[in-house]
C-alpha cells in the first residue's frame, strides 16, 4: 500500500521538529565550512595578486639590473620565499636560479633548480629545471655527471623536440671534446636527419658534422652513393632499329645528316638598301627612356 504524500510530509515535519537542534547544528557547520572555503579562496587570490606585484617589481624584471647581478637574484629569492605556494613564487625561484647561473654561482644555481623540482614536481618548468642542473654541472667541469643528466633528460622528454634538439647538439659537442667522434657523429646525424634548415640547432649540427667528417671520413654517416647503373640495352634501340622506326625521307635520330648538294644557280644581285625614314617628331616635354636591359640580379657576379 502506497503512503499518502501528505502523511509523509507531516511525518517529515514531525521529525524536523523533534530533531531541530541537530538540524540547526548541521546547517551551522555547513555554513562555517562554506565561509572557510570562501575565505581561503579569497586569501589565495589576494596572495597570488600580491605575489604577482612583488615579482613584477623585481629589478631584473624591470630591466634595472644587469644579467647575473647578485642583488637581482636575492630579490627574486625573497619573492619565492615570501610567496611560496603561488605561481609567481615558483617563477621567481626559477628566475633566481637563472640569475645565479649567469652570475657564475653555478653551485647555488644548481641547488635552486633542485629545490624547484622537489617543491613543484608537476610544474611545467620542471624540464627546464632539469636542463639547468645539467648546465650547472657542465659549467662546474663535472662533464661525466653533466652527460648523464643530459641523457636522463632525453629519456624523460623524448617526445619534446624543443628540449631534445638543443641537448642532442650539446651531447655531440661534449663527445667531440671528450675525443669520442663516433658518438658526436651519431648525435649530429640525429639532428641532420630532421632536415629543418630553419632550425639554428640543426644548422649548427650540420656544420659540425661536415667539419668532423672532414677529419674522420670513415665516420661519414652519409657515404656517397655509387654511380648510376648503365642503361638497359632493351630500352636503348640500335641504330638499325632507329632507321626502321624513322619516317620516310627523314634521318634517323643520332645519325649524321647527308651533306647538301652544291647549289649551281647564280645568286641574285643584292637589293638596294631601303632609304631610312625620318624619325618621328618627339615632344620636347617628354623624357626619353632607354630600352630595358637584362640586369644581373643583386648578389650575382
Amino acid at each position: 500500500m502506497e503512503t499518502d504524500p501528505t502523511v509523509a510530509l507531516y511525518d517529515f515535519y514531525g521529525w524536523l521538529h523533534t530533531n531541530r537542534k541537530r538540524v540547526l547544528a548541521g546547517a551551522v557547520v555547513v555554513a562555517v565550512i562554506a565561509a572557510i572555503v570562501g575565505f581561503v579562496m579569497w586569501s589565495n587570490s589576494q596572495k597570488e595578486a600580491s605575489a604577482d606585484q612583488a615579482l613584477l617589481a623585481a629589478p631584473s624584471i624591470l630591466g634595472m639590473a644587469a644579467p647575473g647581478d647578485p642583488s637581482a637574484a636575492r630579490a627574486l629569492l625573497t619573492v619565492s620565499q615570501d610567496y611560496s605556494g603561488t605561481s609567481a613564487g615558483a617563477a621567481a625561484q626559477m628566475l633566481a636560479a637563472r640569475e645565479l647561473y649567469l652570475g657564475g654561482k653555478y653551485a647555488e644555481a644548481q641547488e635552486e633548480f633542485t629545490k624547484f623540482i622537489a617543491a613543484h614536481p608537476g610544474h611545467p618548468l620542471v624540464a627546464q629545471a632539469n636542463v639547468g642542473i645539467a648546465a650547472c654541472l657542465e659549467a662546474r667541469d663535472k662533464i661525466p655527471d653533466a652527460v648523464q643528466q643530459y641523457k636522463k633528460i632525453t629519456s624523460l622528454y623524448s617526445t619534446s623536440p624543443n628540449i631534445i634538439i638543443p641537448i642532442k647538439l650539446t651531447l655531440g659537442r661534449l663527445s667531440e671534446a671528450d675525443n669520442k667522434p663516433d658518438q658526436a657523429v651519431q648525435n649530429y646525424k640525429d639532428l641532420v636527419m630532421l632536415q629543418d634548415p630553419n632550425d639554428p640547432w640543426v644548422a649548427e649540427a650540420s656544420e659540425r658534422l661536415r667539419l668532423l667528417v672532414a677529419k674522420h671520413p670513415e665516420l661519414n654517416p652519409f657515404p656517397q652513393q655509387p654511380g648510376a647503373a648503365a642503361a638497359s640495352p632493351v630500352l636503348n634501340p640500335t641504330e638499325a632499329e632507329m632507321q626502321l622506326l624513322a619516317p620516310p625521307g627523314s634521318a634517323a635520330p643520332g645519325s649524321q645528316p647527308a651533306a647538301p648538294a652544291p647549289n649551281t644557280t647564280p645568286a641574285p644581285p643584292p637589293a638596294a638598301a631601303p632609304q631610312a625614314s625620318a624619325p618621328p617628331a618627339v615632344n620636347q616635354n617628354l623624357q626619353m627612356i632607354p630600352p630595358a636591359t637584362n640586369a644581373t640580379p643583386a648578389g650575382n657576379p
